[in-house]
């Protein structure tokens, strides 16, 4: 990630990794379709990337033009170190379509989700509270949770909003 990531910038590449998270989870909806748990879900997050995204296009048409860095500079620092994540390059979330096996899906959503909630965070700790932005960190933590609860206990998998 180059030095002169910016607030604007690190909004672009969050509505980017919306995009490639519909995609990934499109992928796995139709890849899952005859698993109705796996499909149900993963066509819930398509809806929930897709309306991340949105909300991130808002986030961006109220971000500041330029900001000056130097006067938080390990707060940039930290977002460019969240930025660097393997999940954001879309080459490796292209690749994550070759998955066959549900469990391998799960754990690559959980990898996935957990680097964007890292990232949301620290874009967070840049503008502050914002309706939409917290919106979003809070939806991506359900994923988490969701996600490890059957990744951990290897429970069947029932959906987003099971409370276990």
């Amino acid at each position: 990630m180059s030095e002169s990531l910016t607030l604007r910038k690190a909004i672009q590449l969050a509505i980017t990794t919306e995009q490639l998270g519909t995609d990934f989870y499109m992928r796995m909806e139709r890849k899952f379709s005859n698993q109705d748990n796996l499909k149900e879900f993963f066509g819930q997050m398509v809806k929930d990337e897709i309306a991340h995204e949105a909300q991130f296009k808002v986030i961006l048409k109220n971000a500041p033009e330029e900001e000056d860095e130097q006067e938080r500079y390990e707060l940039y620092q930290f977002l460019r170190a969240t930025a660097i994540s393997e999940f954001f390059k879309e080459d490796h979330i292209r690749k994550m379509g070759d998955i066959t096996d549900a469990g391998e899906a799960l754990t690559k959503a959980l990898a996935f989700e957990k680097s964007t909630l890292l990232f949301y965070q620290a874009i967070g700790d840049i503008i502050g509270s914002s309706d939409q932005l917290d919106a979003i960190i809070k939806a991506e933590r359900g994923h988490v949770l969701a996600l490890m609860k059957v990744i951990v206990s290897d429970a069947k998998f029932r959906g987003l909003g099971d409370n276990w």
